[in-house]
């Protein structure tokens, strides 16, 4: 069944002082009834004027991606990655490095004949089968390794001759100004033991100084038939101050 509206308009004419606002107002209404009911329906036209002229609401754009930089293609990046994964750590040349350079001649003889002919004709032969700078390593390094132990004998006979003349010059004043006789033959006796094992440091150090400086001189004029000269290759003298 339909259920159609019914129109009373025969009844209710829907004109209110000449303007037909195509709604149904009552003619028997009081007349601040009817102003209300006039105002109510042109603020509904007003509004649904409104939302007719209002746009279609927009789905908002999705964001563009953002770049960080120039682009590289990816045969460049993959190249620089294949050198960053190339490269080496730089190796850190350690105390058994260098002594295992130092290895590679025969070590110098401290006692006996001296070896110098046999370093030199070693000298040679790593010369043959190794790179210019490859020789100069493995030379110095033996050179360091007894240029260090001349330095040390050098040191140590100039501290042991100083304290014995300071303990020498003390231990006689100390006997003078104490008077005790017994005290003081004490004390010289102490003392010459210690300047029997002083003088024996100090021959000990100064032929390990005369063996160095004679193997060092011999080897440095023997290499010049390989072509091989070096500005460091110096040699101490006594005093710890000169070299030649």
């Amino acid at each position: 069944m339909v259920i159609r509206p019914v129109h009373f308009g025969h009844l209710f004419p829907a004109q209110a002082g000449g303007y037909d606002f195509n709604v149904t107002t009552f003619r028997f209404a009081p007349f601040g009834l009817r102003r209300s009911w006039l105002r109510a329906s042109a603020f509904a036209l007003f509004v649904s004027a409104s939302f007719a002229q209002q746009p279609p609401p927009v789905a908002p754009a999705a964001p563009e991606p953002t770049s960080t930089g120039a682009e590289q293609p990816l045969g460049t990046v993959a190249r620089n990655s294949k050198q960053q994964t190339s490269v080496r750590a730089k190796k850190v040349i350690t105390e058994d490095d260098m002594d295992a350079l130092a290895n590679a001649l025969p070590r110098l003889r401290m006692e006996g004949a001296e070896n110098a002919d046999e370093i030199i004709a070693a000298i040679g032969q790593y010369k043959a089968s190794h790179t210019p700078e490859e020789t100069e390593a493995v030379v110095q390094a033996w050179y360091e390794r007894y240029d260090q132990d001349l330095a040390a004998a050098i040191q140590q006979n100039q501290v042991v001759n100083t304290l014995r003349e300071e303990n020498f010059s003390n231990g006689s004043e100390l006997c003078r100004e104490s008077g005790d006789y017994q005290s003081c033959e004490q004390k010289r006796r102490a003392e010459y033991v210690g300047v029997r094992h002083d003088q024996y440091t100090i021959r000990r150090n100064i032929a390990l100084e005369v063996r160095i400086q004679h193997v060092f001189m011999k080897v440095r004029a023997g290499i010049l038939r390989y072509n091989l000269r070096y500005d460091w290759f110096k040699v101490r003298t006594t005093n710890g101050i000169d070299t030649f």
